[in-house]
């Protein structure tokens, strides 16, 4: 797993909203180990806690194949 924190910006592998979260997240908290994954939804200024497993570093995997399910990390918010 990549390195998450604060102020990241993802998009969903799918490119799509999900049933459950939005299409955009911004990382709002994450503690290194934790399972969880606190982001505010983009749009929405709704606060989400999601499974530190859905976030990827790129939208496609080592072996170059392009990810189906997650989110992928798009940038950073400036200060």
């Amino acid at each position: 797993m990549h390195r998450i924190e604060a102020r990241q910006i993802y998009t969903t592998c799918r490119y799509g909203a999900t049933f459950h979260y939005p299409e955009t997240v911004v990382v709002q908290a994450y503690e290194p180990g934790a399972r969880t994954v606190d982001v505010l939804g983009g749009g929405t200024g709704v606060r989400f806690t999601i499974p530190a497993s859905y976030f990827h570093e790129t939208a496609t995997t080592k072996a170059g194949r392009r990810r189906i399910t997650g989110y992928y990390m798009t940038g950073t918010l400036d200060d």
